[in-house]
């Protein structure tokens, strides 16, 4: 009986959990609404509908505290309705309140403490806008004792607007919440799967007459169909499977309204958060990871690139500033764009810190002197707050991104704003990379980081104070060795690779060395097994043909590992060779 009881409470909060959060966007989109002067009873129809289905899941539950607080938030719709003065900040902290109450529910009733002390406050705040008179109706009367029954869809003489279930599900944030499918498209999976399991059938009992010697010349044809049969049923259950995993880059985007609300109310500013694309569809895993790297962006825009009202007053901007959110796809890959209409970049101070971090600015091209914000360390804030100045927000953000298998890069113009353009795979699970050996070891590597794969020859290659370079499109990279860098070899290092991998990320390029090339191809990735996890040089796994394991590479640590010091350990190069390099090639 416990166990049907967690598992139904379990449903109660994957039911309920969504439309608590989708009653905080609207709260939002009220105050939206109020600021521009536009009708709001679209809007709290929608709030107070999503409401009564929250109370109506509760007392079946019972759970009166939750029951209790969703019907004062009612109420307070309701005051709203007749008076759009009424502060809304009573319904933004009662949803937060809502949202932690049915969390809580997963470890038993919730404390009624905060739920009491807030339909006080609903109380004071209906009785303070001069509403005794509703407080004594029974349509607008705050009550700190659940009522005895739910009220029936539609009583207020509006046509119920239960929320869906894919809106329930898209507010899952990716973050391993249920994901609902829908029933036709679990019967398409059911039957690829017994297809699959009829030409499974087949291949055994040819097997079986291959075994035995019986085989026939039909079977040749027989075999090739079957083959097909299952390579097509998998294909398409792999997309749908994909398909499944997906999820509108609006359940993320419409979390930062609320945040970039209370910052620019914190900072004394008017912002307004505009999304775009929100329909674009990419892996729940993936939207997940990008929530930390889109609030480190959010959050420069509003301390480095908003101006006051007053600059912005005599810079001739609009005194509300805007902060964008946009996405779609391109090319089978999703384009993620963050931009503010701020003062943009401060180049001149990105110079200044470029030359006091040892680089030469004066001989660099803008579009890279602009990509050093992404560099360990980097900041231009000459003090420290609570939103910026430690120079290690861009440098996360930059790092987060490269393990999805994605890009990066920043664009400004002075006076206009910044754009920070991010590049992705839709999906995490099935990524393009390139397979490659070194020594006995197989490995992949992402096919989005490789700008290129060479012949390495020795006679071209040169060492300077203990770097060596390979010879790449009329210049020279830094060149690694794989085994070293990877552990397959000794500490000496390996000189006669005959290929290199010409890896980019984050305006950082090198050559790894490699003993074979493979071709690229398309793997599904896997997490790190346990013992695996401390391994900051890998990224995950993949299975290969015949059940083969092979780590896939973190592009950004190699990256990070190839530029770093060069170690002490003397190569073991013939002692002929070394002649030859010590005479020609070592400066």
């Amino acid at each position: 009986m416990e166990e049907l009881f967690a598992s139904l409470i379990k449903d109660f909060v994957e039911e309920t959990s969504p439309l608590a959060r989708e009653v905080a966007n609207l709260v939002l989109r009220l105050e939206e609404a109020h600021a521009n002067g536009e009708d709001d009873k679209q809007l709290l129809r929608a709030m107070k509908s999503a409401l009564h289905t929250t109370k109506g899941n509760a007392a079946m539950m019972g759970l009166p505290a939750i029951e209790s607080l969703a019907h004062a938030l009612e109420d307070f719709c309701l005051l709203v309705g007749r008076h759009p003065e009424a502060p809304t900040q009573v319904l933004v902290d009662g949803t937060d309140l809502l949202i932690r109450s049915i969390e809580a529910a997963l470890q038993g009733e919730p404390d009624r403490t905060p739920i009491d002390a807030f339909i006080e406050r609903v109380v004071r705040a209906i009785e303070a806008a001069g509403q005794a008179a509703d407080a004594r109706s029974p349509s607008v009367q705050p009550r700190a004792q659940a009522p005895a029954q739910p009220a029936q869809p539609g009583a207020e003489g509006q046509r119920e607007e239960k929320p869906t279930a894919a809106s329930a599900t898209a507010d899952q944030d990716g973050e391993g919440g249920a994901v609902r499918i829908a029933d036709d498209e679990v019967d398409g999976l059911l039957d690829l799967t017994a297809e699959a399991i009829i030409s499974h059938a087949e291949l055994v009992r040819f097997a079986g007459r291959l075994a035995r010697g019986h085989v026939q010349r039909s079977d040749t044809a027989l075999l090739e169909q079957v083959l097909s049969r299952l390579g097509r049923a998998a294909f398409e259950m792999r997309h749908d499977l994909l398909r499944v995993r997906l999820a509108p880059i609006s359940t993320m985007f419409r979390r930062y309204t609320r945040y970039v609300r209370d910052l620019a109310r914190e900072r004394g500013q008017a912002i307004q958060l505009i999304i775009e694309g929100g329909e674009t569809a990419v892996d729940r895993a993936i939207i997940s990871r990008l929530h930390e790297p889109v609030v480190h962006m959010v959050r420069n825009a509003v301390a480095h690139g908003i101006e006051s009202t007053a600059e912005r007053a005599a810079a001739g901007k609009p005194a509300r500033a805007q902060i964008l959110l946009g996405a779609r796809l391109v090319d089978g890959r999703a384009r993620i764009v963050v931009a503010d209409d701020g003062r943009g970049l401060d180049m001149a101070a990105i110079a200044t810190k470029a030359r006091a971090m040892g680089f030469d600015p004066e001989h660099m091209p803008e579009a890279e002197l602009r990509r050093l914000i992404f560099q360990p360390g980097f900041s231009t804030a000459q003090e420290v707050s609570t939103l910026a100045g430690r120079g290690v927000g861009l440098e996360v953000v930059a790092n987060v991104i490269q393990s999805l298998g994605g890009r990066i890069d920043v664009r400004s113009v002075a006076g206009e704003g910044t754009v920070f353009l991010i590049d992705l795979p839709v999906t995490a699970s099935l990524v393009k990379a390139l397979i490659f050996g070194v020594d006995s070891e197989t490995f992949a590597l992402p096919a989005s980081f490789v700008v290129d794969s060479i012949e390495v020859r020795e006679e071209s290659m040169y060492e300077i104070n203990r770097v060596l370079l390979c010879p790449w499109r009329g210049d020279f990279l830094r060149a690694v060795d794989a085994g070293r860098l990877l552990g397959c070899a000794g500490l000496a290092q390996q000189w006669t690779r005959p290929y290199g991998i010409v890896v980019e990320a984050a305006a950082q390029r090198c050559a790894l060395l490699v003993d074979w090339l493979v071709g690229v191809q398309e793997i599904v990735t896997r997490p790190l097994d346990e013992p695996l996890c401390g391994s900051r040089v890998l990224s995950g796994l993949t299975i290969l043909g015949q059940g083969r394991v092979v780590p896939i590479l973190d592009c950004g640590e190699v990256l990070k590992r190839a530029a770093g010091p060069v170690a002490t350990a003397t190569p073991s190069v013939p002692s002929d060779k070394a002649a030859h390099r010590s005479s020609s090639h070592v400066i």
